[in-house]
């Protein structure tokens, strides 16, 4: 399974480091569908506001970037992993760890939108 995420994030490494999200192919493209689902539910598939600044929970203002993942809980883990879940990259590498690890359980809170 490490082989294939690394894999998976070389590619997304790729579109995103070329390009921005709104001129780049879908960087979602490659991931399982429930997941690209989540991230639309979570934040309209966006990693950013307008203005550039990293994209937070409304609700939580601690839930950043496409998958809206808590600082409080993931943020030193995600550092020590060496993925920046401020960056698009990083949020997406440290989403798939969780999907990995635990399935959908950790955007249980958002079930009612992608779970039908």
């Amino acid at each position: 399974m490490f082989f294939a995420l690394k894999t998976l994030l070389f590619g997304v490494a790729a579109i995103t480091s070329t390009s921005t999200l709104a001129t780049a192919p879908d960087p979602l493209v490659a991931l399982p569908a429930i997941m690209q689902q989540i991230a639309l539910c979570e934040s309209g598939k966006r990693q950013f506001n307008d203005d550039g600044s990293v994209l937070r929970g409304g609700y939580n203002p601690q839930d950043v970037g496409i998958f809206q993942i808590n600082e409080h809980y993931h943020l030193q883990r995600s550092k020590d992993l060496g993925l920046d879940i401020y960056t698009l990259e990083g949020n997406i590498g440290y989403a798939l760890l969780l999907y990995q690890e635990n399935g959908t359980r950790d955007w249980n809170w958002s079930k009612s939108c992608w779970g039908s």
